[in-house]
C-alpha cells in the first residue's frame, strides 16, 4: 500500500541510495513512495513464472542478483502477493518480518526500507502464503530515458488515518470508486514530481481492484490529467492487503523486463531498451 493505515508518509524530500544506484522518496517504514534510477543506471524487472512463497521467494531474488553480478543493494522494488486481506495489526506484523529480511541483507536506511513495493491479494488463484511474484533492481546502462517504480497507492491520502480517512469509505458505487482512483492518481503524480521524473504515456500503469472500473479509471482518472498509456491500463483482479480499501494503482518504467522460472542461467541476457 502506498500509505500505511494510521501512519503518515513523508515525501518532502528525495534521498540518494548511492550503493543501490537510485533515488527514493522516504515514506513508510516498510517501503518508500517510489524509486528512480540515478544517471547512468536503469532498472530491470524480473517476474517469476509462478509466485514463490516466502522465504523461497527471497532466496530466488538473492540468487538472481548474485548470478547477475549485482549487489543486494541494487534491489529497489518488490512485488508481493498475499492470500487474504487482513486487519491492521496483522498487516503490521507481516511488515515486521519483511523488514527483518531486508535488514538481514543490509538494505535498511535508518531502520526503514528504501525499496518501492506493491502487495495485493488476488481475487482468484491466489497464493496460500505471502509470496514474491516479481522484483526490480538497478544496473548500469547507456540507454536514455528515466526508469522508475512507484509503490502501489490505495485510496488513503498522505498523512491521513485508517480507516476513518479512506476516500468514500464503505462506498463501492461507480462514482465513489472513480473518486478513489482520482485521489490515487493525484498522489502518484505528486510522487513522480518529487522524484524529478516524468509520467508520460510510455509509463506502465497497473490497477488492482476487484471492481469492474478499468474503463472509468482510464477515461476519468487518467485521460483527464493527460495520461493515455501507450500499452493501455493493466487491470489486475486483486484487492489491497488491508480490509476496507478497494483499489491500488502503481507505475513502472523499465530498462528491460522478463520472466524467469525458479532460476535463470547466468549467461543469458534480456533484451535491452527502455520499456514501460
Amino acid at each position: 500500500m502506498g500509505v500505511d493505515p494510521g501512519m503518515s508518509a513523508d515525501s518532502s524530500a528525495a534521498a540518494e541510495n548511492l550503493a543501490g544506484g537510485y533515488i527514493f522518496i522516504p515514506s513508510l517504514g516498510f517501503c518508500s513512495a517510489g524509486v528512480v534510477a540515478l544517471p547512468g543506471m536503469t532498472i530491470d524487472r524480473v517476474s517469476f513464472a509462478r509466485a514463490l512463497p516466502l522465504p523461497a521467494g527471497y532466496e530466488a531474488v538473492r540468487g538472481h542478483l548474485r548470478r547477475s553480478s549485482r549487489p543486494m543493494a541494487a534491489l529497489c522494488a518488490m512485488e508481493l502477493r498475499s492470500p487474504a486481506s487482513t486487519g491492521l495489526e496483522e498487516f503490521l506484523a507481516f511488515n515486521e518480518g519483511y523488514l527483518a529480511q531486508l535488514g538481514s541483507w543490509g538494505l535498511l536506511i535508518d531502520g526503514d526500507s528504501p525499496l518501492a513495493r506493491t502487495n495485493v491479494v488476488p481475487a482468484a488463484a491466489g497464493p496460500s502464503a505471502p509470496s514474491v511474484v516479481a522484483f526490480s533492481y538497478t544496473r548500469e546502462a547507456n540507454e536514455g530515458g528515466q526508469a522508475y517504480v512507484m509503490s502501489g497507492v490505495a485510496e488513503l491520502p498522505t498523512g491521513s488515518s485508517y480507516p476513518q480517512d479512506i476516500v468514500h469509505r464503505g462506498d463501492t458505487t461507480s462514482p465513489a470508486l472513480i473518486a478513489k482512483a482520482q485521489q490515487v492518481v493525484r498522489e502518484l503524480s505528486a510522487t513522480v514530481r518529487s522524484l524529478g521524473a516524468t509520467w508520460d504515456n510510455s509509463t506502465s500503469v497497473h490497477l488492482y481492484t476487484s471492481h469492474p472500473i478499468a474503463l472509468g479509471v482510464q477515461r476519468e482518472a487518467l485521460n483527464t490529467v493527460g495520461i493515455v498509456p501507450t500499452h493501455g491500463l493493466t487491470w489486475h483482479d486483486a484487492q489491497p492487503p488491508v480490509r476496507e480499501l478497494e483499489l491500488e494503482i502503481d507505475l513502472r518504467r523499465y530498462g528491460a523486463q522478463y520472466t524467469i522460472g525458479d532460476a535463470r542461467p547466468a549467461d543469458t541476457s534480456p533484451e535491452r531498451g527502455l520499456y514501460a
